[in-house]
Protein backbone atom coordinates (compact mmCIF):
# COMPACT_ATOMS: atom_id res chain seq x y z
CA UNK A 1 0.00 0.00 0.00
CA UNK A 2 1.48 3.42 -0.55
CA UNK A 3 1.75 6.11 1.90
CA UNK A 4 -0.31 8.85 1.61
CA UNK A 5 1.15 11.79 0.04
CA UNK A 6 1.04 15.22 2.01
CA UNK A 7 1.89 18.53 0.51
CA UNK A 8 2.79 21.03 3.30
CA UNK A 9 2.88 24.36 2.12
CA UNK A 10 4.32 26.50 5.49
CA UNK A 11 6.82 29.29 5.66
CA UNK A 12 7.63 28.75 9.35
CA UNK A 13 10.46 26.68 9.40
CA UNK A 14 10.03 25.37 13.31
CA UNK A 15 6.31 25.19 12.70
CA UNK A 16 7.17 22.99 9.49
CA UNK A 17 9.76 21.05 11.15
CA UNK A 18 7.49 19.34 13.61
CA UNK A 19 4.45 19.43 11.38
CA UNK A 20 6.76 17.16 9.29
CA UNK A 21 7.79 14.93 12.32
CA UNK A 22 3.93 14.35 13.56
CA UNK A 23 2.87 13.63 9.69
CA UNK A 24 5.82 11.32 9.08
CA UNK A 25 5.40 9.65 11.88
CA UNK A 26 2.36 8.41 11.06
CA UNK A 27 3.67 6.86 8.00
CA UNK A 28 2.69 9.60 5.52
CA UNK A 29 5.14 11.17 2.96
CA UNK A 30 5.80 14.71 3.01
CA UNK A 31 6.34 17.23 0.27
CA UNK A 32 7.55 20.35 2.04
CA UNK A 33 7.24 23.95 0.11
CA UNK A 34 7.88 27.14 1.93
CA UNK A 35 5.82 29.55 -0.42
CA UNK A 36 2.96 29.53 -2.87
CA UNK A 37 5.32 29.74 -5.81
CA UNK A 38 7.15 26.88 -4.57
CA UNK A 39 4.13 24.90 -4.11
CA UNK A 40 2.81 25.67 -7.59
CA UNK A 41 6.07 24.74 -9.71
CA UNK A 42 6.19 21.65 -7.53
CA UNK A 43 2.52 20.84 -8.45
CA UNK A 44 3.19 21.48 -12.36
CA UNK A 45 6.26 19.16 -12.22
CA UNK A 46 5.03 16.21 -9.84
CA UNK A 47 3.55 13.15 -11.77
CA UNK A 48 1.73 11.86 -8.50
CA UNK A 49 -0.97 14.34 -7.06
CA UNK A 50 -0.95 14.71 -3.56
CA UNK A 51 -3.53 13.07 -1.37
CA UNK A 52 -4.00 15.85 1.40
CA UNK A 53 -2.94 19.85 1.21
CA UNK A 54 -2.22 21.32 4.19
CA UNK A 55 -2.04 24.77 3.97
CA UNK A 56 -0.79 28.40 5.84
CA UNK A 57 -2.63 31.30 5.34
CA UNK A 58 0.07 33.76 5.44
CA UNK A 59 2.97 32.99 3.18
CA UNK A 60 6.10 35.16 2.17
CA UNK A 61 4.83 34.82 -1.50
CA UNK A 62 0.95 35.87 -1.06
CA UNK A 63 -2.40 34.22 0.46
CA UNK A 64 -2.80 30.53 1.20
CA UNK A 65 -6.38 30.89 0.22
CA UNK A 66 -5.65 32.30 -3.25
CA UNK A 67 -3.66 28.95 -3.56
CA UNK A 68 -6.34 26.95 -2.72
CA UNK A 69 -8.34 28.88 -5.46
CA UNK A 70 -5.71 27.98 -7.64
CA UNK A 71 -5.54 24.36 -6.48
CA UNK A 72 -9.16 23.68 -7.38
CA UNK A 73 -8.53 25.42 -11.20
CA UNK A 74 -5.37 23.00 -11.29
CA UNK A 75 -8.02 20.04 -10.55
CA UNK A 76 -7.19 19.99 -7.28
CA UNK A 77 -9.28 20.28 -3.66
CA UNK A 78 -12.60 18.94 -3.01
CA UNK A 79 -13.20 16.26 -3.68
CA UNK A 80 -10.53 13.93 -4.18
CA UNK A 81 -7.43 15.97 -3.35
CA UNK A 82 -8.73 17.48 -0.07
CA UNK A 83 -7.09 20.53 1.33
CA UNK A 84 -6.53 21.58 5.26
CA UNK A 85 -5.99 25.63 5.46
CA UNK A 86 -4.08 26.36 8.84
CA UNK A 87 -3.81 30.02 10.41
CA UNK A 88 -2.65 31.44 14.08
CA UNK A 89 -4.11 35.11 13.50
CA UNK A 90 -7.55 34.47 15.03
CA UNK A 91 -9.70 36.18 12.17
CA UNK A 92 -13.19 34.53 13.60
CA UNK A 93 -14.25 34.70 9.45
CA UNK A 94 -11.34 32.47 8.22
CA UNK A 95 -13.36 29.23 8.14
CA UNK A 96 -15.83 30.97 5.99
CA UNK A 97 -13.69 32.67 3.83
CA UNK A 98 -11.67 28.88 3.72
CA UNK A 99 -14.79 27.00 2.64
CA UNK A 100 -15.48 30.11 -0.05
CA UNK A 101 -11.84 29.41 -1.05
CA UNK A 102 -12.78 25.67 -2.04
CA UNK A 103 -11.14 24.18 1.68
CA UNK A 104 -12.16 20.85 2.72
CA UNK A 105 -11.32 21.97 6.74
CA UNK A 106 -10.23 25.01 8.57
CA UNK A 107 -7.91 24.67 11.35
CA UNK A 108 -6.45 27.21 14.11
CA UNK A 109 -2.84 26.20 14.38
CA UNK A 110 -3.44 27.09 17.90
CA UNK A 111 -5.88 23.71 18.46
CA UNK A 112 -2.39 21.95 18.67
CA UNK A 113 -1.10 18.38 17.04
CA UNK A 114 -3.97 16.09 18.06
CA UNK A 115 -6.46 18.36 16.26
CA UNK A 116 -4.01 18.39 13.28
CA UNK A 117 -3.89 14.83 12.89
CA UNK A 118 -7.68 14.34 14.05
CA UNK A 119 -8.08 16.69 10.57
CA UNK A 120 -5.60 14.75 8.44
CA UNK A 121 -7.05 11.59 9.25
CA UNK A 122 -10.18 12.53 8.63
CA UNK A 123 -9.65 14.16 5.18
CA UNK A 124 -7.64 11.72 3.84
CA UNK A 125 -9.15 9.06 1.26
Amino acid sequence: MTQPLILLVEDDEDIAALYGDVLTGEGMELVLCRSREQARNWLHRTQRRPDLVVLDVRLPDGNGLDLCCELGNMGLGQPHQPVLILSAHGDPRMPILCKQAGASEFMDKMEGLDKLLHNVHKLLP
